[in-house]
This record gives C-alpha cells, structure tokens and sequence, in this order.
C-alpha cells in the first residue's frame, strides 16, 4: 500500500473520530453546566473543556470569560479551528476523498454525508436550543462511520490504518475527558468525595457513554478511583486506555505480520501496554492524575509520530505544549494545528474549505 493512502486512511479515521470526542467533551460541559455552582465554578467548567480539547491557545476569549455559548461556536463551528467538529467532518471527507479506491461506497457515503449534514447546521439554531441534539448527531455519525468500515471493508493493510488511526485519537481522547475532572472547581462549601464531587465524575462517566456499564461492573456508587480504574485500566471497558492501547497492538501487529517489517512504533506501543497492565489505580492517584495523564498524552502522540515515520506517511508532529506547573493548563493547540497542516490532504482541505 502506498504511504500516502495509508496515511489519508489512517487521519480520515482519527478526525471522525476526534469530532466525536469534541462532542463528548462538550457534553460533559453542558451536564456539569446544570450542577448548581458559582459564577467562577461555572467558568472554571468551560475553560477545562477549552483546556482539555487542547484549544485554549485558539480560543479567542480569555479562559476565565469562556461560557457555554462562546466554547462551543470555538468547538463546534470555529472553521480556524482545525479541531472544531465542523474541521473535523471537513477533513475526514477530504481525506476519504483523496482514497475513493481504497474505501467502499458505504464508508465514503458515511464520512461524505457526515460533512454535507454538518454544513447546513448553523450556531444559531444549534446554541439556540439544539445544543444536545447536535452532540447527539455527531456521536451518531462516528457510529455510522465505523459500522460502515465493520461491515463492508476487506481486512487488508487499509482496514488496519483506520483501526490505529481511531485508537490512537480514542487514547489521547479518554485521557482529556479524564482530565477536565482536574481543572473544574467544586463550590467553596463542597468538599472532594461530597456530593458535587461525585455527580461531577459521573457526568464524565455519561459523557463517555459508560456509566451503565460502569454499575454493571462495579455495582457501586460513582467513586474517583473506581471510575479512573474504568476509563484506564479496566480492559472491558471499550474507551479505555487499556483497550485502545490493546486494539492500537493487535492492529500493528496485523501490519508487521503483512509487511514483514517491525518498527519502533511497535515497541512503544509494547511499552505503553505493559505500564497500564502492570500499573494500579493508586499508583496513579500517587503519581498525580493530572501528571500522569499528561505524561501519557505525550507518550501517546510519540507513539503517532513514531507510526507515521514507519509507514512513511506525514511529518512529524511538534512535542504538545504541555506546562510544567501544577494546575497549569494541559494544551496541545500548536500540536493539534501542526498535526491538521501535516495530515494528508491538509493543503488542499485548508484551500477548499467553505
């Protein structure tokens, strides 16, 4: 397989499924938005939504003004923003696009008509009261997208791409939800592990459509550890890192058996897997969640550019900008433009986009 189809094979993947990721972010924003809370606290939930998207350096507002309505025309409908949904649904159709041969009629329809519904949304119906049903639609069209390629692809080089491309965003995704529970602040009165607390943690579960399955697991009230055990650790939870860690190495491990080749995209991967195996909920609370998640987001978008120098595919994205103190922002803005400009197609999509 050419390096350029497996690369436009390999982002079309990763922008549906970062739009949808978007969409549960912000929806983790607009349950917290309905949590009775101050002003600053308030602000404080929208700024990490804008925090955890790696957008704060794009955002045109200061953080601390940020509001439901402002985030989500940056996160939504923002066409300078290369992570907003409407850029990702734009570049995963330019992507599909430029590999019509390699996809079937099905996933093209899927990612084409994703782009052609988006466009005839506009933010003023949308913030004027269709806020939820848009975050709906978008999770919708990342199902969509994926049954297509399930059901109608050959389980070729192709397919594998796809698949690498979807967990490696889906890794770097579940981390950044994870982290918004850092950056929003409980109510003066309220203390960690109080009722606030606990209703704000299972706004994250809902956000990653996991909170039913959380209870089916644990059969337990909402609780911090648990929660982290299940979004990271626990490998049945299909948003996991420890799933999409797994899934990223049955893939490449498709890939060497095809090609031959091994690379080093393999041993990190290897790496990655045998951390959050050996690894235990209190390791990481004792390490700093925040910390520890930033250190994996960073080891996470290695791991991206070490799959793209194997397979020959785009340039190499900048380190994130990551901050080195404590309750700073975590923000990959620069990374996240880097990336869309390098992407295949890029050039053309930025060209094209109206």
């Amino acid at each position: 397989m050419l390096s350029r189809v497996a690369g436009n094979l390999f982002w079309m993947s990763r922008y549906i499924e970062r739009a949808e990721n978007v969409a549960r972010l912000l929806d983790a924003g607009r349950r917290m938005n309905t949590l009775p809370t101050s002003a600053e606290a308030r602000a404080a939930e929208w700024s990490s939504i804008v925090i955890a998207a790696g957008c704060s350096q794009t955002f045109p507002e200061p953080l601390e003004q940020a509001n439901a309505r402002s985030v989500a025309e940056h996160l939504i409908f923002d066409r300078e923003n290369a992570s907003s949904i409407r850029s990702c649904f734009h570049q995963a159709r330019e992507n599909a696009r430029a590999v019509r041969q390699a996809i079937t009629a099905d996933v093209w329809d899927a990612a084409n008509q994703a782009w052609f519904e988006m466009r005839t949304k506009s933010s003023a119906t949308v913030l004027g009261g269709e806020f939820a049903q848009l975050l709906d639609w978008t999770k919708t069209q990342g199902h969509r997208f994926r049954g297509a390629i399930d059901d109608t692809l050959l389980r070729d080089p192709g397919y594998h791409f796809i698949r690498v491309g979807q967990y490696v965003e889906r890794l770097d995704a579940t981390m950044r939800l994870l982290d918004v529970k850092y950056h929003v602040l409980l109510p003066a009165d309220e203390h960690v592990g109080g009722l606030i607390d606990e209703v704000q943690w299972l706004q994250i579960l809902r956000a990653a459509n996991s909170s039913t399955a959380y209870r089916h697991v644990y059969r337990a009230p909402v609780k911090p550890d648990l929660v982290v055990h299940f979004l990271v650790l626990n490998a049945l939870s299909p948003r996991s890192l420890r799933h999409s860690a797994g899934m990223i190495l049955r893939h490449l491990d498709l890939l060497k058996s095809m090609t031959g080749a091994s690379h080093d995209c393999h041993s990190r991967i290897y790496a990655l897997l045998g951390r959050l195996e050996d690894e235990s909920v209190d390791d990481i609370f004792a390490h700093g969640l925040h910390e520890w998640l930033t250190e994996r987001i960073e080891e996470n978008h290695r791991l991206a550019n070490a799959i793209a120098d194997a397979y020959g595919f785009g340039q190499r994205q900048p380190e994130p900008v990551v901050p080195a103190e404590p309750g700073a922002e975590v923000c990959e803005a620069a990374d996240a433009a880097a990336a869309d400009a390098s992407a295949p197609g890029a050039k053309m999509q930025g060209q094209n986009q109206g």
